[in-house]
């Protein structure tokens, strides 16, 4: 429907229809082929879980009030071309582009989640919230008292937190934070904030694309990912295996919260304590069940999902197979 709001015709400066000089006919500004092009930008989106505070006579619960969010499983992942023989995207930095660790560089944005752990603008398994059921899940609580990062999210004299927090500069890692590639949610005393990603492009076609599965790859197809973004985690096997049944994952040492995402280096540099990536058949966490995705590779990496403009970002656990 936003189409209308630029008319039918496209128009010179003085209001004048533009005219094909070769048919004498005015330009249009779209046809059916724009419509169905832009029509696939609006797919994927799906209702936010209903607000506990108002009421609603809605039986199937659907909140009506609050933004929805996009399931990737849903989304068209291909690029969606503009009206100006382009493509919608193309103005924006890459997301390959973006500095390292953006997360902590001036212009984050953090939103306030209150004590849900899970993100609300990305998709997560339910059950990284179910720390009753699953009481070794990991959360990554910066230190209180040397992080810049907790200092920024940090409540205010008055013991109140911000609900949208902006990095006004660079701030620097501490401990653990110097491991990541991205985050998630923060655990701030006993609330989260969630990390709004930078608007980004990912390109559908990329440089040294590796293959991903779901952790039961068995059950599952594969897919490419572009290994320069955060978008997987990794899974270690024995050394002298070239396949694996069930590769494993470490938590505190291939990776360091639920659901983290990491590029094919960092995957390749944890995998460590005498293993290495392989083939495999499924993957397993040494202390708690896995719900992730990974990188196929012969040095293995575990791929999460992706989280911008082309999306295949799901939560599953992805394997790279690199060459020999």
């Amino acid at each position: 429907m936003q189409l209308f709001s630029i008319g039918l015709l496209v128009l010179n400066d003085d209001g004048t229809p533009v005219l094909n000089p070769e048919t004498g006919m005015p330009f249009e500004t779209y046809t059916n082929e724009n419509i169905e092009q832009f029509a696939r930008a609006w797919t994927g989106f799906r209702r936010v879980q209903s607000r506990g505070n108002h009421e609603d006579n809605d039986r199937w619960d659907r909140n009506r009030l609050d933004p929805m969010r996009i399931d990737a499983a849903w989304r068209d992942p291909w690029p969606v071309a503009d009206l100006n023989g382009g493509f919608v995207g193309d103005r924006f930095a890459l997301c390959s582009d973006l500095p390292h660790q953006s997360f902590l560089k001036a212009g984050a944005k953090y939103i306030l989640n209150g004590g849900n752990p899970l993100p609300t603008l990305m998709t997560d398994p339910s059950k990284f919230a179910d720390e009753e059921t699953y009481p070794q899940l990991l959360r990554l609580e910066p230190n209180q008292s040397s992080s810049q990062l907790y200092q920024a999210l940090a409540p205010d004299a008055n013991g109140q937190f911000a609900m949208t927090v902006v990095l006004e500069t660079d701030i620097e890692c501490d401990g653990i934070e110097c491991d990541l590639d991205t985050v998630r949610t923060v655990k701030i005393g006993a609330v989260y904030y969630e990390l709004v990603e930078k608007p980004c492009v990912q390109l559908a076609f990329y440089e040294g694309g590796k293959q991903v599965n779901f952790r039961e790859n068995s059950e599952f197809g594969t897919m490419c990912a572009n290994p320069s973004l955060p978008h997987a985690s990794e899974a270690c096997c024995r050394p002298e295996r070239y396949y694996e049944q069930a590769a494993i994952r470490e938590p505190g040492v291939t990776f360091f919260y639920e659901g983290e995402r990491v590029k094919y280096d960092t995957a390749k540099q944890r995998v460590s304590f005498g293993r290495r990536s392989t083939m495999f058949q499924s993957v397993r966490v040494s202390t708690h069940q896995v719900f992730l995705l990974v990188y196929r590779l012969r040095t293995r990496f575990v791929l999460l999902g992706a989280q911008s403009p082309i999306q295949w970002n799901r939560n599953y656990v992805g394997r790279l197979v690199a060459s020999r």
